[in-house]
């Protein structure tokens, strides 16, 4: 519609600028808003009030213009001028009652663009370190990636899941220990673990199966490894514990905790995620940049262009030449590479991949991070426009009016798993899809598992069902509600019924908008508009017992407002319940 209406404007303008009204080579920039109130009509315009200086006019006098020479559309009923200057575009009721029949014909397609009419898109997301189990603020990254990929996928774009598994580095070796250092607690109680190593129940499970297989065979005194923290602080102590773990156990002996713990959490967090409706078409390997000279050679490409300078025997990058607020470390002096070069390198191997644009989605805490890696793809003759980076607040939890406090080195946290045992993956989802990614959110775990109005989730859920349950009835009266794509639409006049009508004809245009602007929780917002409009028609109407006619176009519209709703939820990822 609003192409339609774009063509009809143009159309109006390009008259007046052959006419001498408007400069001919000024460039017009039209925007159609939604009216908030039925009395404004359809779609209001400002354009006669930006175009109203270089045109020399006043904005009204422009309108007024404008409307003149708007060329005729059936889809228009009329146009009026209102304000300072605002032009309000009336629709014809016969173009939004179209819209059931289109609703109809495409059924579960319904508001969705042709597949793979758009860009090729990557989305990688959640990406949390292999650690430790998801928690809720990993679940609010999980459900605004996975429905933000839906999103863009119901947009017509061609979109893949990518999960960065960050299985080498500093963490991964903190982790290791710790497993191994509860394993050796089962030999003798006097090894402590450090108050910065990983402390969850977790790491214990994972020690005792260890303990079970290999005996004491990885055993080592408490002396040892009370020597190997001795006089250091706690960062020092820990890493001298894993130079301790490595150089007792040798290679083989220490990839036996650290693979244990590798694969032992990453298949847990694949098993947590795909029961939460999330799953990712690659999980990509840190570790393989290493194996592949991928960092290596994203470094020597930095070398190559003059980006790379020593400094104290370490490398550094040249970012403060593309904004960023200082150099930035990509290779220590001792030869092993940094975080950052690992991150230069897996960006350029995305691009390399040839993707239109790739999205990551990073915690808010990121947000310094932006520069410099958008720095490095700049510096490697890579458009740094093709990556976007969206920032996810963290989840604040509530249960009884009570913070829940969570902290993940320590092991306080209420796990993903839990959440969704707790309140289901629907409540879940729907709840972290209510707010922009970016704006602090509160989850109120006792609203998510009521069955009130106030549940959101609950009440769009039960718009959806009611409308099960209407055709559930007919059929039990013996009422057809087959070939409603031929039932009279005429009668559906009342203001319900209108606004109704209004909002399945904008389903698409909202879920356009919601993927342009990466904003799913636009579509939540949108359905709980459908919901509202419907609990409030379904409480003043009497669907099966009106006349055939009548009857036929009610139902008609149900089965719309129907498909309306399913296809909204499916792109947040919860389910369309029939009962409740």
């Amino acid at each position: 519609m609003k192409q339609l209406l774009d063509d009809l404007f143009l159309q109006a303008i390009s008259t007046l600028k052959s006419n001498g009204i408007v400069p001919s080579d000024h460039e017009v920039v039209l925007r159609f808003d939604r009216a908030r109130q039925k009395e404004h009509g359809d779609f209001a315009c400002n354009v006669a009030m930006t175009l109203a200086k270089p045109a020399k006019r006043s904005p009204r006098e422009l309108a007024e213009l404008i409307i003149e020479h708007l060329p005729d559309n059936h889809a228009v009923a009329k146009v009026e001028l209102a304000g300072p200057g605002f032009i309000n575009i009336f629709l014809n009721s016969d173009l939004r009652q179209r819209a059931i029949s289109d609703a109809l014909e495409q059924g579960t397609n319904y508001g969705y663009a042709e597949p793979g009419s758009g860009r090729k898109i990557m989305v990688e997301f959640v990406s949390a370190n292999p650690t430790g189990p998801l928690h809720v603020g990993h679940g609010r990254g999980a459900a605004y990636g996975d429905t933000l990929a839906r999103l863009l996928a119901a947009a017509g774009h061609t979109v893949e899941r990518e999960y960065y598994v960050n299985d080498a580095g500093r963490q991964m070796d903190i982790l290791a220990v710790s497993v191994w250092l509860r394993y050796l607690q089962e030999k003798d109680t006097k090894v402590s673990l450090p108050a910065n190593a990983y402390q969850g129940d977790y790491i214990v499970a994972m020690a005792n199966e260890l303990r079970e297989e290999h005996a004491d065979q990885y055993c080592v005194s408490a002396d040892t490894i009370t020597s190997a923290q001795q006089d250091l602080d706690e960062e020092s102590a820990i890493d001298s514990l894993i130079d301790l773990a490595k150089s007792e156990l040798g290679e083989a002996g220490y990839a036996v905790f650290f693979d244990r713990a590798l694969t032992s959490i990453l298949d847990d967090i694949k098993q947590d995620l795909h029961e939460f409706g999330v799953d990712f078409d690659t999980w990509f390997s840190e570790r393989s940049l290493f194996t592949d000279g991928k960092i290596a050679t994203a470094v020597e490409h930095l070398k190559n262009n003059n980006y790379v300078y020593e400094k104290g025997g370490a490398l550094w990058f040249r970012s403060t030449q593309f904004g960023d607020e200082k150099d930035r470390v990509v290779v220590r002096d001792n030869g092993q590479p940094t975080y950052f070069a690992s991150d230069i390198a897996y960006h350029k191997d995305k691009l390399d991949r040839g993707f239109d644009e790739c999205i990551n989605i990073w915690g808010a805490d990121h947000h310094g991070y932006i520069a410099r890696v958008k720095a490095s793809l700049s510096a490697l003759n890579l458009d740094p426009e093709r990556l976007k980076i969206l920032l996810v607040q963290f989840a604040v939890l509530w249960r009884s009016g009570a913070k829940v406090k969570m902290s993940t080195r320590s092991g306080k946290f209420v796990t993903l798993r839990e959440l969704r045992d707790e309140v289901g993956v629907e409540a879940a989802r729907f709840f972290y899809a209510q707010r922009k990614s970016e704006q602090h959110m509160d989850f109120d775990l006792d609203l998510a598992k009521s069955q009130s109005n106030d549940n959101p989730v609950y009440y769009v859920q039960y718009a959806h069902a009611r409308i099960c349950s209407i055709f559930r009835q007919a059929q039990e009266r013996g009422i057809g509600t087959d070939n409603l794509e031929t039932a009279d639409l005429s009668q559906l006049q009342s203001d319900h019924e209108q606004a109704l009508l209004t909002l399945i004809e904008r389903f698409p245009e909202a879920v356009t908008l919601a993927a342009a602007n990466y904003e799913p929780h636009q579509i939540s917002y949108f359905l709980k508009d459908v919901a509202t409009a419907f609990h409030s028609w379904y409480n003043s109407t009497k669907f099966l017992d009106a006349d055939d006619a009548s009857r036929a176009g009610m139902l008609a519209l149900c089965s719309a407002i129907r498909l309306v709703l399913a296809n909204g939820l499916q792109i947040l990822g919860v389910q369309a319940t029939e009962k409740m």
